[in-house]
């Protein structure tokens, strides 16, 4: 059955977070007919973000845990945090940010800045915004955004708004916050004092961060949940209408826009030549700069996670959660080749991967070989694709073990 979706120009209009996502996975199921029911949890994603040996990881029962990462030797529990009222933050949709703070985005609603002690203290939040809670919190789908020169950090929320505030202290920025005409899940991109992103009413914003004012908008046919990349001097980034756009960054012109045959939601990979982009329709698409296709490759379900480039390939996982590794090439005439591939488990993955940084070595650098897998089960794995693929450790969050 084909995986047609027709486009929709205000998807979100007059719904609910977890109404409009019952809304998606219905229209899934109806028009793919085995996809898993994405976005039915309203507990998160599992997303993780790792740094310097320890993987920070959005659980399902509230908590923010960190993870000594040993590789090859296992995984260990550094700290767990419960931030928030009585039940936690309540899980998150998308990965945290580290900067100073750790930064999570809370389906209660609130951003949340940590610090990441060393030892085995919790961490604890040293400020939240906002301040004050309301009855009618909406949840924060979008991960948040740093700019770490300027101090700032961004976040898109249900209310339609992108909200900036320094980094450090929390505080509102002037002009904070910017308000689009629908949800904005999309996280932001931050690049010389500009936040690029996309919002449910089907615009493309470049807006400054100095002023709130608009730089440049660019309208699209439906809905756009999808975070755009940058790719040399334009802004990569999809919409529910099919069509995957390249942006001019400095004036938000249309250079080109290449179709798919289902919504963009996960974030394209670059290789500073190559564009990788995801589609729902289970195909990763390799576009030159020009938007022209070298090469597809179906991996037969839908990608709502977004991708990680190493140097063996580029990694991805289908909602379904087989995690595949495929041969970053630019040549076309039959290049999409699978390298590797396995399935992660009976659980759905969402959020992004999360990279293993590189390392520098007795001066040299590392390249990274690893990824992290958050899912919706509440387990977190370290997958190696140095030489074919494999999972190094797992740890289950809901009981605090190794699997």
């Amino acid at each position: 059955m084909p995986r047609y979706f027709p486009p929709f120009r205000n998807l979100a209009q007059n719904r609910t977070p977890v109404a409009l996502l019952l809304i998606i996975a219905a229209l899934l199921l109806g028009a793919a007919g085995c996809t898993p029911n994405l976005g039915q949890s309203t507990k998160g994603w599992g997303a993780v973000a790792a740094a310097d040996g320890v993987v920070y990881a959005t659980t399902l029962n509230g908590q923010v845990y960190a993870l000594n990462d040993l590789g090859p030797e296992g995984v260990s529990t550094r700290w767990i945090s419960t931030v928030g009222g009585e039940k936690g933050f309540l899980g998150a949709y998308n990965s945290p940010s580290l900067g100073r703070y750790l930064y999570v985005s809370g389906i209660d609603g609130f951003l949340y800045a940590l610090n990441t002690p060393d030892g085995g203290a919790p961490a604890e939040a040293v400020w939240r915004q906002p301040q004050v809670e309301s009855e009618d919190m909406l949840p924060l789908v979008s991960s948040p955004a740093l700019d770490e020169a300027g101090g700032i950090v961004a976040v898109g929320s249900e209310d339609g708004g992108l909200y900036a505030y320094n980094a450090l202290t929390g505080e509102h920025l002037s002009w904070s916050p910017f308000m689009t005409g629908g949800e904005v899940w999309s996280t932001p991109v931050l690049r010389n004092g500009v936040a690029y992103f996309g919002s449910q009413d089907g615009n493309v914003y470049a807006v400054s961060l100095e002023t709130g004012t608009v730089k440049w908008q660019f309208e699209t046919g439906a809905a756009v949940v999808a975070s755009p990349v940058i790719h040399k001097n334009m802004l990569i980034i999809g919409s529910f209408d099919r069509q995957l756009y390249g942006l001019g960054l400095s004036d938000g012109q249309l250079r080109w826009q290449f179709s798919a045959n289902n919504w963009w939601w996960a974030t394209p990979a670059t290789s500073g030549r190559t564009i990788f982009a995801p589609a729902m329709d289970g195909k990763v698409y390799a576009l030159d700069e020009n938007g022209a296709l070298l090469w597809e490759y179906d991996l037969g379900a839908p990608i709502v996670s977004s991708p990680a480039l190493l140097e063996r390939g580029l990694v991805v996982a289908t909602v379904e959660g087989k995690l595949s590794v495929l041969r970053a090439t630019e040549a076309s005439h039959g290049a999409a080749q699978e390298i590797a591939s396995l399935t992660v488990g009976d659980a759905e993955v969402k959020a992004p991967l999360s990279r293993l940084p590189d390392r520098v070595s007795a001066g040299l650098p590392e390249p990274a070989d690893s990824v992290y897998i958050g899912s919706d089960d509440g387990t977190v794995r370290r997958v190696q694709v140095l030489s074919g693929i494999n999972i190094q450790w797992c740890y289950n969050t809901q009981e605090n073990t190794q699997c």
